[in-house]
């Protein structure tokens, strides 16, 4: 099997080492890349050769992080394994950043793409990080948005690079940012035009041959003088701070972890502080929050996109409305698709023309309205949420649920058929979770993971449960 990171060593003994992951897209940190990292510093070390590693990838994007599957493989183990394995194997990622960041010979990231969760982890355990000059590349840790916290050193080396509050608030929030604001923050070291980046990277490195990794040089918050002292209460404190409400903090544990392990973690060493991090990621991973929400809100919503996505070869050449509710004018506004005023179509109806010149037409409600008023609409529009958006599409022919997919798809919402005759999501509005899964059992004709994925991108659902039947089968 091909390594997942070539090499090759220049004459000025810089190695550039290139990640590019076989049968996968983007790069994601998984068993076979953290054992290819191990064999990476392994030549550093061992190959006098070397005077220095530049770290890039292969492909458009950088590194976007931990492969999520994996991750649920540990919310998984988590109902069996001890402690001391779950440790074991949960931290080998931040022992290896540990180890890179403390290597005698320097490492050097060259940031050509996206860069999230673990892959920004990688960057900000290299001595410097230079990203290419394009503001479509996006640089975060979005762990908390699936329950999680950034668990190789992301909770401890932001703070130490950019302060504590500009950090807690990327880290609180989930937030990305493009490559000039990284650098205006302090987390980058250069952004440099793309064509550029492989040689400034390597001028970069060959300037930092034969010089010691030095913590004081390298962060500028070294000692976190503004990092409160972890006390009783300090974390809800903190959590009021940045605005996140006691119910929400009640609710989703990982923003409690994020603050402690910022907290604990400040005046500690980077390994220390590592460890620190890792019994707090551990404290999620015990916890069945983290585990609902990366299943339904990552793994299965990807699968949605994929099976409910319109057939290849759909399009839709054209769109007619009357009067239509304010969510959907505005939803509207920004479609790039011929649009004809059509006054004689009854109010909230509107018709897409297929290819073939075949007119669609259906009846358009919001979820915000009353249930009575949604009876008998075919697309049902949810709010833009956190998660992203839900089109309902209910009760339509195949022909016609395929043009519906299309526009669903073209407002970046995921396009979710239903049999009808009235709308799913209405049904589930404003229930308890309870009644809402009870309820939801009973629909055989749907994909239940589907109805999680759903509920919660609607807003019927918390994140937090996953969705009602997810939450059902582990309501703990």
């Amino acid at each position: 099997m091909a390594s997942a990171i070539t090499t090759r060593l220049d004459a000025d003994g810089v190695l550039l080492a290139t990640i590019d992951m076989t049968d996968r897209t983007m790069n994601v940190f998984s068993v076979e890349l953290m054992d290819a990292l191990d064999a990476l510093m392994d030549r550093v070390d061992r190959d006098a050769a070397v005077k220095s590693c530049v770290i890039t990838s292969g492909k458009p994007s950088f590194l976007a992080g931990a492969d999520l599957v994996m991750v649920r493989g540990y919310c998984d183990a988590a109902r069996t394994a001890s402690a001391d394995e779950m440790f074991e194997m949960c931290g080998r990622l931040g022992r290896q950043f540990v180890r890179l960041e403390a290597s005698a010979k320097p490492f050097v990231a060259a940031v050509n793409g996206l860069a999230l969760g673990g892959g920004l982890e990688l960057a900000l355990a290299c001595r410097q990080r230079l990203v290419a000059d394009d503001p479509k590349i996006q640089l975060g840790l979005p762990e908390v948005r699936w329950g999680l916290l950034p668990g190789a050193g992301g909770t401890q080396r932001l703070p130490r690079l950019i302060g504590f509050e500009p950090a807690m608030k990327l880290l609180l929030s989930g937030r990305s940012v493009d490559p000039a604001t990284a650098l205006e923050m302090g987390f980058v070291s250069d952004v440099v035009p793309a064509g550029r980046l492989l040689d400034e990277a390597r001028t970069v490195a060959r300037a930092l041959h034969g010089r010691t990794h030095d913590q004081g040089v390298k962060f500028r918050h070294l000692a976190q003088a503004d990092v409160p002292t972890p006390d009783a209460g300090a974390t809800r404190t903190v959590a009021r701070r940045f605005g996140i409400a006691d119910e929400d903090f009640d609710l989703y544990p990982a923003y409690a972890a994020i603050i402690d392990s910022v907290l604990v973690g400040a005046r500690q060493s980077l390994a220390d502080a590592t460890a620190t991090e890792m019994h707090q990621f551990l404290r999620l991973m015990f916890s069945p929050v983290a585990g609902r929400m990366v299943r339904t809100l990552f793994l299965e919503r990807l699968r949605a996109e994929r099976e409910l996505a319109p057939p290849a070869g759909t399009a839709i050449e054209k769109l007619r409305a009357g009067a239509l509710p304010g969510s959907w004018e505005a939803a509207l506004a920004r479609l790039k698709l011929p649009r004809e005023q059509a006054n004689t179509l009854p109010a909230a109806t509107l018709e897409l023309i297929d290819r073939a010149g075949i007119v669609h037409r259906a009846r358009v409600r919001d979820i915000a309205e009353a249930t009575q008023q949604i009876e008998g609409a075919q697309l049902v529009l949810c709010p833009q949420g956190p998660y992203g958006r839900v089109i309902e599409i209910v009760g339509v022919t195949d022909a016609a649920a395929a043009a519906f997919a299309v526009l669903a798809t073209k407002l970046w919402s995921l396009p979710w058929r239903t049999p009808g005759p009235t709308s799913r999501l209405a049904q589930l509005a404003n229930q308890p979770l309870a009644d809402q899964a009870r309820r939801a059992a009973t629909w055989k004709d749907l994909d239940p993971a589907f109805i999680d994925v759903a509920a919660c991108l609607a807003g019927v659902a918390p994140a937090w449960s996953g969705g009602p039947l997810s939450w059902q089968a582990d309501p703990r």
